[in-house]
């Protein structure tokens, strides 16, 4: 891993606060993870503008974050990370929402195990839903299959195993489908925000994935761990980030990739989106968009009086 300069300490302070990353306490405040939608067209994730979006606020003793969102019929449906306060360990919850962006009714867990859950990056292949989430301290990547949209679903089998991989994100281009994750190695002295690496598969319900031969692709704090779904505008790819150099998830990049193919891969930064829209938010690093519909998610800091831990 190569890290020089300032990522030296970024790095070592990182580690030191990592486990803590989402109780984020300063002078009586605790950091809470909600929501935020707006009806957009696909161009408008160059830009997001965070400030003109409405706020889908978790309820008091949880939070909300990593949304993906899928729609059926008139109504949309946000699958999302869910963890309670009490419990500290999170699990994958569905959230009915109108298409003007008002709740409908309450979370439901939808994919729960013995280990931690987030980021359902959910994607559709031979007519039927799936669902990868990241599951990185289990030491597995798993695969799931939706039975009974949206509350049912089974898991169908482990594509990676033996290393811990962290928001995993899959792109199709001309028949290949790739697969974006970053990974930790502890023996490494690594975590999860540093190292980009880019798998290659006929199908995304294979076995066996095809490391690239430039990995890690990225090898930046700033910008290598995922942060949503690609998207093309005007002939451009675009992949969103997180900035994990001061804090976890502190905001959310739009990346270009300029090159890509089984040999070479490269991308640049064309905008870095930062919480500085409202005092209070110290957070940002996610953003998705499905039929009509942007939503990302965001951290504030309240008095933690206000939440139920």
């Amino acid at each position: 891993m190569r890290i020089v300069g300032a990522h030296v300490l970024a790095y070592y302070w990182r580690r030191f606060r990592y486990r803590y990353r989402h109780k984020f306490t300063e002078k009586g405040l605790a950091g809470q993870w909600h929501l935020l939608w707006r009806k957009a067209e696909l161009p408008e994730l160059l830009d997001p503008r965070p400030g003109t979006m409405k706020k889908l606020i978790a309820p008091p003793d949880r939070y909300w974050a990593d949304p993906f969102l899928w729609k059926r019929g008139d109504d949309y449906f946000v699958f999302c990370e869910e963890v309670l306060y009490r419990e500290r360990r999170g699990y994958i919850a569905v959230i009915p929402v109108s298409k003007d962006g008002e709740i409908q009714g309450p979370s439901q867990p939808v994919i729960q195990e013995p280990f931690h859950l987030s980021y359902p990056f959910l994607f559709e292949y031979g007519g039927e839903l799936y669902l990868i989430p990241e599951c990185g301290f289990a030491n597995v990547l798993n695969l799931y299959r939706c039975v009974d949209f949206p509350y049912r679903w089974e898991r169908v089998r482990s594509i990676m195993e033996g290393g811990q991989f962290f928001d995993t994100t899959l792109f199709e281009e001309g028949g290949r489908w790739w697969l974006f994750t970053t990974v930790r190695n502890p023996r490494r002295l690594q975590l999860p925000d540093h190292d980009l690496q880019l798998f290659s598969a006929d199908s995304p319900l294979a076995e066996k994935w095809t490391p690239h031969p430039r990995n890690s692709i990225v090898q930046d704090f700033r910008r290598a761990r995922p942060a949503g779904r690609l998207f093309r505008h005007e002939g451009k790819l675009y992949r969103p980030s997180q900035n994990c150099l001061h804090r976890y998830g502190g905001s959310l990049n739009i990346n270009e990739v300029v090159r890509f193919d089984e040999s070479h891969y490269e991308e640049r930064l064309v905008r870095e989106i930062k919480p500085d829209w409202e005092p209070g938010y110290v957070g940002l690093h996610h953003l998705d968009w499905h039929a009509g519909v942007m939503i990302m998610d965001t951290q504030r800091l309240i008095p933690a009086t206000e939440l139920q831990q």
